[in-house]
């Protein structure tokens, strides 16, 4: 592969497209010395227990008749009885009924249909080490 068509060769080519563009402007690149946010993980998933982490739910016209507010979505696909989830759904109902869903592990589940269903069916919530 060629230094025109790698992604490098890309990046400084917009880079110097810009610089002649705006030149005295930003630098549109951060340099690589800048210190990078220190990266918050989860505690590791245990396949023997069956556990969740936490997302919160958002809508492009947020209302109170919305499904907003943190909720438990599973880590691996749970079959209990009549419930039956995928990976990746949340607990009181299917991803796929959601607009969308963002990580935050460090606010806890505020859905009370999430918490009682966790509590029923033994999963654990996974939250920032």
């Amino acid at each position: 592969m060629s230094d025109s068509t790698s992604f490098q060769g890309t990046l400084d080519a917009m880079k110097k497209a810009y610089e002649r563009d705006h030149p005295g402007g930003p630098d549109p690149v951060p340099p690589s010395s800048t210190p990078y946010t220190e990266a918050r993980e989860l505690s590791p998933v245990d396949p023997a227990v069956p556990s969740a982490h936490v997302r919160t739910a958002y809508h492009p016209r947020q209302g109170p008749s919305m499904a907003n507010g943190e909720h438990a979505v599973l880590d691996q696909p749970l079959n209990s009885g009549r419930l039956v989830r995928d990976q990746g759904d949340a607990l009181c109902k299917p991803q796929a009924k959601f607009w969308g869903l963002y990580e935050s592990p460090d606010r806890p589940v505020s859905c009370p249909r999430c918490t009682a269903m966790a509590a029923r069916h033994g999963i654990t919530i996974r939250t920032l080490a």
